[in-house]
């Protein structure tokens, strides 16, 4: 089911779903049956229909009949409920994963996965379009034509005070942190521009945005055996700069992969970062300001991090049983399983099949990578857990012999056209993003300090 954006203009945090979100932070991920019922007030045939409508998921667990329901899915639940019942419009529901608050032109999320402009990302993957003329398109809303001025940007020689801060961050092993590294680089540029960065009409706001893609794209030099800054030259192209930044082969089929990574993950509606840019965009922030605030936001544990904590949940299985065992005693915690199951695809995040296709292809003879899809096939058929992109593009860059910190780089460099694109949009709205808060009296505080006073 396609979702579609709508409109609130006032956001309010009634106490009862205060209340209700205290008693679902907890540091478990997954609720019981029992649970389930007594949070959304429900009998057991109402909690079933909610699961298979897919409004809730839920996860079998080893030995057991009872299945453990997504605590983020039944808070969800229980808010839509509440607004029905006449509480007001739900924000936190709203701003978890729920009901549309913005209107866009940008992406709608289908169950094909992200369309661009109304185009399909994936298709756009299978037609061979460049990662620069996906940018282009959500940018200014149009396909560019295959011609050389929409496969190649101008690349600019590097201003001497970035060159600086590179050589510096070179020495501080950059690359263990490069989504911070990304952060200072961008704000450098800024810097470097003064005030002139404040007064930028649409043409050299895309002129900065090109230029700030590029140079992230060659801070992956710092991921490359070298770890040094590695700035692409005349006549390259993006993915022409990756290869050559990250010391690849330089291959149709490794050039091809990146190019399918970029562009698929160039936009997603409004995780973190697009809304920590739209945000700074609307307080009249610089393309600088914007993109700096959007790659700190995505530095953080469930967006960047969760790259790396899909490989460590990985390591380097010797056998396919070492999963499933630390898979399960994850879920007899009450824990996730890092990479799986995307709350706004039911069906199965579709960029993941595409990426992890594109790793099958890559791991004839690659024991461990074999090793691996077995575990998300076995994930799909006996828990129905399905794989989304995190894990996808972590199994890929393995395939392709890249480093650790790849997946979350790689990222961030296709997700910074997104941005770009969310900028330009929050921009001509020209409204402040300034949602209002539900004040709420801590009793505990007010009893301590009664207690005191006496």
């Amino acid at each position: 089911m396609a979702h579609h954006f709508s409109v609130a203009t006032k956001i309010y945090f009634p106490c009862t779903q205060m209340t209700l979100f205290s008693s679902l932070s907890t540091r478990t991920d997954y609720a019981t049956a029992a649970e389930a019922m007594a949070l959304l007030k429900v009998q057991p045939q109402t909690l079933y229909a909610y699961v298979s409508r897919g409004w809730i998921r839920s996860v079998t667990q080893k030995g057991q009949k009872e299945k453990l329901y997504s605590r983020e899915d039944l808070a969800r639940v229980s808010s839509r409920s509440l607004a029905r019942s006449g509480h007001g419009p739900v924000a936190a529901s709203a701003m978890n994963w729920g009901e549309p608050i913005f209107s866009t032109s940008i992406t709608e999320i289908t169950d094909q996965g992200p369309h661009y402009r109304g185009y399909p990302a994936i298709e756009l993957v299978q037609r061979g379009l460049t990662f620069e003329q996906v940018a282009e398109l959500l940018w200014a809303g149009k396909l560019m034509p295959a011609t050389t001025q929409s496969i190649t940007w101008t690349v600019g020689k590097s201003a001497p005070e970035l060159t600086e801060l590179l050589h510096t961050l070179a020495a501080l092993d950059a690359g263990n942190n490069l989504l911070e590294v990304f952060s200072m680089v961008v704000l450098m540029l800024g810097m470097r521009r003064g005030t002139s960065a404040q007064h930028m009409d649409t043409t050299n706001t895309l002129i900065v945005a090109r230029e700030i893609i590029q140079t992230l794209v060659g801070c992956f030099g710092f991921l490359s055996p070298e770890r040094t800054y590695s700035p692409l030259r005349k006549g390259q192209n993006l993915v022409d700069g990756l290869v050559h930044s990250l010391k690849m082969e330089d291959s149709a089929a490794n050039r091809d992969a990146l190019r399918c990574i970029l562009i698929l993950l160039a936009d997603h509606e409004l995780p973190p970062g697009t809304l920590s840019a739209r945000v700074v965009a609307s307080s009249g922030g610089t393309l600088y300001n914007c993109i700096a605030s959007a790659l700190c936001a995505t530095a953080g544990v469930d967006v960047g991090r969760m790259y790396g904590r899909v490989e460590d949940f990985l390591g380097h299985p010797k056998t396919k049983p070492m999963l499933e065992k630390r898979a399960n005693q994850l879920h007899a915690d009450g824990q996730k399983v890092p990479g799986f199951d995307h709350p706004l695809y039911p069906k199965g995040d579709p960029r993941a099949e595409l990426l992890l296709e594109l790793a099958r292809a890559r791991s004839s003879g690659n024991r461990e990578l074999q090793i691996i899809f077995g575990f998300i096939d076995d994930m799909r058929t006996h828990k129905g857990l399905l794989a989304r992109q995190e894990l996808a593009l972590v199994v890929l860059c393995r395939a392709l012999g890249l480093p650790r910190q790849a997946a979350a780089a790689l990222f961030a460099v296709g997700r910074s056209t997104g941005w770009v694109a969310h900028v330009l949009e929050q921009r001509s709205g020209g409204t402040l993003l300034r949602p209002r808060a539900r004040f709420v009296r801590e009793s505990r505080g007010l009893q301590n300090e009664k207690h005191q006073d006496s």
